[in-house]
């Protein structure tokens, strides 16, 4: 018998968890994601952009329980500085990215970036 599938990587199990999870556990989230993933496909970004973006806002979707375009600055930048404070090395690209994954978001939801004050 033939299978032609590709064994998926460790990363892409784990990204496909929290996505998964926010999709079971956060209202609207999986149309939002939708959204979200026609846009970047069609400013041509990589399926890999996606996925990366895709996994932050999972993640901080998770963390409210909403979708990031009902939450409010202060929310945001409380979760920022979470990220930052929950690891006694915090990821200076893991932060940058969950920013540039909102950005993209509230671009993609047709909202401008001061939309959540988010940091340049």
């Amino acid at each position: 018998m033939n299978y032609d599938y590709k064994k998926k990587t460790f990363e892409e199990l784990r990204e496909n968890k929290i996505i998964n999870q926010a999709k079971r556990e956060v209202p609207r989230f999986e149309e939002l994601l939708n959204r979200f993933e026609r846009t970047v496909s069609v400013l041509g970004r990589s399926q890999s952009t996606f996925n990366n973006y895709a996994r932050h806002v999972a993640s901080i979707s998770l963390y409210f329980g909403k979708i990031p375009t009902e939450l409010d600055p202060e929310q945001v930048h409380d979760y920022l500085f979470y990220l930052q404070k929950k690891s006694k090395t915090p990821s200076q690209t893991y932060f940058k990215h969950c920013v540039y994954g909102l950005r993209f978001l509230l671009k993609s939801e047709g909202l401008p970036y001061e939309y959540l004050r988010l940091p340049s």
